[in-house]
């Protein structure tokens, strides 16, 4: 059974973790470096703990905007992965904002394979950078 929990201070060092292992390689390969010290999670409103049969598997975050929801991280754990969770957690929030008849919108490091998730989700690139797509 998937779920969804508020984040708590004490989930920090999964969150920092959890951002590590599903960005940096990502990062890396655009910047040439990863640095934890620019990735200390200051805070974790609105952050929701992905939580599969009593295990934290990922986060996903939501910012409420007047004329959007805008999706600020969607990560689920490596080991995790392929399982739908990320899916079912995704259509939850497309709901969301269908129900507020407003769009959602979020951006996606280029080289990053969730670009390909977001995509057969039905979103479409909106902008478009050497680094990140925004749709």
């Amino acid at each position: 059974m998937i779920s969804k929990r508020p984040a708590i201070e004490a989930d920090k060092p999964f969150l920092v973790w959890l951002k590590e292992v599903g960005m940096r390689e990502y990062a890396v390969a655009l910047w040439g470096s990863w640095s934890p010290d620019l990735d200390v999670r200051n805070s974790i409103d609105g952050c929701q703990i992905i939580v599969e049969d009593g295990h934290d598997v990922g986060c996903v975050t939501v910012e409420k905007h007047s004329d959007h929801l805008w999706l600020e991280e969607l990560f689920i754990e490596p080991a995790s992965q392929r399982r739908g969770i990320g899916s079912k957690i995704l259509w939850g929030v497309i709901a969301d904002a269908e129900s507020g008849e407003i769009p959602l919108r979020l951006s996606v490091l280029t080289n990053n394979p969730a670009l390909d998730f977001y995509l057969r989700h039905g979103f479409r690139i909106h902008q478009e950078s050497a680094e990140r797509q925004v749709i």
